[in-house]
C-alpha cells in the first residue's frame, strides 16, 4: 500500500504533456485567426514541453512575429534577437532581420523627437541588403532604407530650421553640410537648400544662393523645387552639367565659418546692473 501511494504521488506531481502535434495545431490556428497572445502561449508551450520538436524552429520564430503583429516591439526585438542568436545560420534570418527593423520603425515617432529608433531600424535594413542582396526581403528593405534616411534628415533638417530662425547662420550651415554629406537625396535636404537659397539672397551672398539653387536643381532635378530653382538660375541647364556644385557648396560653408557675422551673438548682461532707476534717487555719483 506504502509503494502505491509514493507511486501515485510521484505521477500526480509530474506535469502531463500534451502533443506536440496538438500544440503545433492550436499555436498555427490561433496564428491565423490573430489571436496572437494565445499563439505565443501554444508556441512556447511546445519550445517547453517539446524542445528537440521539428517545429521548434519555426514555433520561435512565430513567438517573435506574433508579438511584432500585437504591438509588443520590445517582446518582438527581444524575441527575434533570441532567434538570431538561436539559429545563425537559418535561411529566415532576413526575414528575422526586416523585421526587427520594423519592429524598431514602429516605435518611431515625429522628426523632433529622438531619432534613434530610425537609426537602429536602418541599420537592420543595410544589414539585410548587405548580407542577403538575393533575397526577396532586399526590396522592400531598400524601400524602408529610404523611408528611415528621409526620417533623419527631417530631423536634422528641423534643426536647421530652428537656427536659421533664430539667426545663428553658423550652426544652420554646419547643419546643412551635414545634410548635403550624409542625405543629399532627401527631400528634407532639398527644402532646406531652397530655405538657405532664400537666406542667401536677402543676405545679398549671390554666390552662396546661386550655389545652393544649382545643388537644389542638380541633385532634385525631377522635383517641385528642384524645377523652381532651374527657372531661378534662368532656366539653363548650367546647373545639370559641368561640376557638381554640391562640393563647391560645402566649401565656401567651411570658408565662411570664421566669419563674425553668421552667429548671432546674445546681447552681453552686466554683472553690475545700473543701482539708479528713472524716478527713483541718485546713486550717489
Amino acid at each position: 500500500m506504502l509503494v502505491a501511494v509514493v507511486l501515485t504521488g510521484g505521477c500526480a506531481g509530474k506535469k502531463r504533456l500534451v502533443p506536440s502535434d496538438k500544440l503545433w495545431s492550436e499555436g498555427n490556428s490561433a496564428f491565423h485567426d490573430e489571436a496572437w497572445e494565445v499563439a505565443i502561449e501554444r508556441y512556447k508551450a511546445l519550445l517547453d514541453q517539446h524542445p528537440f520538436d521539428t517545429n521548434s524552429e519555426e514555433a520561435e520564430l512565430k513567438i517573435g512575429e506574433a508579438h511584432y503583429f500585437a504591438g509588443h516591439y520590445a517582446e518582438a526585438i527581444a524575441s527575434f534577437g533570441d532567434f538570431e542568436r538561436m539559429h545563425p545560420t537559418s535561411p529566415n534570418l532576413p526575414l528575422v532581420e526586416y523585421h526587427l527593423g520594423l519592429s524598431y520603425l514602429a516605435q518611431t515617432s515625429t522628426s523632433d523627437r529622438d531619432p534613434q529608433e530610425h537609426s537602429n531600424a536602418l541599420a537592420y535594413f543595410r544589414n539585410i541588403l548587405d548580407r542577403f542582396p538575393s533575397s526577396p526581403w532586399a526590396e522592400k528593405a531598400r524601400l524602408r532604407i529610404r523611408e528611415c534616411r528621409e526620417a533623419l534628415a527631417g530631423h536634422d533638417a528641423g534643426i536647421t530650421s530652428y537656427y536659421l530662425r533664430h539667426g545663428n547662420l553658423r550652426a544652420a550651415e554646419a547643419r546643412l553640410r551635414g545634410l548635403l554629406t550624409d542625405y543629399p537625396e532627401t527631400d528634407a535636404t532639398a527644402q532646406t537648400l531652397y530655405g538657405f537659397a532664400q537666406t542667401y539672397a536677402s543676405r545679398k551672398e549671390d554666390e552662396g544662393a546661386t550655389l545652393a539653387l544649382a545643388t537644389l536643381a542638380r541633385h532634385h532635378p525631377d522635383g517641385p523645387l528642384g524645377r523652381e530653382a532651374l527657372e531661378r538660375l534662368g532656366g539653363t541647364k548650367t546647373a545639370l552639367d559641368g561640376a557638381d556644385p554640391l562640393p563647391l557648396l560645402v566649401e565656401r560653408i567651411d570658408r565662411m565659418r570664421a566669419q563674425p557675422d553668421r552667429q548671432k551673438i546674445k546681447p552681453t548682461v552686466s554683472a553690475y546692473p545700473d543701482t539708479a532707476s528713472p524716478t527713483g534717487p541718485s546713486s550717489g555719483y
